[in-house]
């Protein structure tokens, strides 16, 4: 799993997107995981049934299967293939 403590609004849309599992740590300690719903806002986002603030993000985690993704979008190649 890799973390990432900012840019959360592109990796929502882009988890969505792709349909990636994804953990959120929240700032009062709180832990979600699962797929982001299709009602993202300007105030926050669905994570499953659970609403989440922008603002109260701390960090997101997510899955290999996520840069998996993108590799796959973009054609790139393991350069040790």
């Amino acid at each position: 799993m890799k973390t990432a403590d900012k840019h959360f609004e592109t990796i929502v849309i882009t988890t969505f997107i792709a349909k990636q599992l994804i953990i959120v740590h929240c700032k009062n300690g709180q832990t979600y995981h699962g797929f982001v719903q299709p009602n993202l806002t300007e105030k926050g986002f669905m994570l499953e049934e659970q609403f989440i603030s922008w603002t109260d993000v701390l960090e997101i985690q997510l899955t290999d299967q996520y840069f998996q993704f993108w590799e796959d979008i973009l054609h790139l190649e393991n350069e040790h293939s």
